[in-house]
């Protein structure tokens, strides 16, 4: 994966081939692990756990290549933007990969009790997309250097944080069913862990102002 000096037309569209293999490849532990959550299954820790090694090995990869990028070519300020995003990029891109292991390994830790779990499944379902969903566009915000994409992005994954609200108050109204506890326990963390992701997605977002124009964004909030 590391570049020979060739011309920075190669080598930055190398990089930006790069960050988008990392980004489907996290994108897809994400979903993984959530599928696995909804459908109780335990097997998945253990295929989003070798997946998170592809990821880290990638990410590694990837900030090997960025700073090799940032020694060769030195003089190209958008450029050199887009190698500091870069980084960030990688190391949000392997804190979600984490996140989706620890999704996934709470799935089939406790049982869905038959009554009052619905509603919070149903969050947490919407959660996922909704993360998942403003990841992608933020990193494709970055690859392509798009401010509208990158604010969009921002914007999709602050909801997460009322959606977070509403699970914890759909757990407090849930019927004190047996196994209700656990069960709601677990869907607690699995409903702060995709947060989580969507935190990293608006920080992503946040970095396309700085890219683009060189100067930093306020955060909003």
């Amino acid at each position: 994966m590391t570049p020979s000096r060739t011309d920075p037309a190669a080598d930055f569209a190398a990089l930006r081939e790069d960050l988008g293999e990392l980004a489907a490849l996290t994108l897809s532990q994400v979903e993984r692990a959530i599928a696995g959550w909804e459908d109780s299954d335990p097997s998945v820790a253990e295929a989003v756990a070798d997946g998170d090694r592809e990821i880290d090995m990638r990410s590694a990869a990837l900030e090997a290549r960025i700073l090799l990028l940032h020694q060769n070519w030195s003089t190209f300020a958008s450029d050199l933007r887009l190698l500091h995003v870069g980084l960030i990029a990688a190391v949000a891109l392997e804190r979600v990969g984490n996140l989706a292991v620890s999704i996934a390994r709470l799935a089939g830790t406790a049982p869905p009790p038959e009554t009052g779990a619905e509603p919070v499944r149903q969050l947490i379902a919407r959660m996922g997309e909704t993360a998942i969903d403003a990841l992608a566009l933020a990193v494709q915000a970055v690859a392509r250097a798009d401010l509208a994409a990158g604010d969009l992005a921002m914007r999709d994954a602050r909801r997460l944080s009322p959606m977070l609200d509403q699970v914890m108050s759909a757990v407090a109204q849930a019927p004190g069913e047996p196994g209700m506890r656990a069960w709601s326990a677990a869907a607690v963390l699995v409903a702060r862990h995709v947060e989580r992701v969507a935190n990293n997605a608006a920080e992503l977002g946040a970095r396309v102002h700085f890219l683009v124009t060189g100067e930093t964004s306020p955060v909003e909030e």
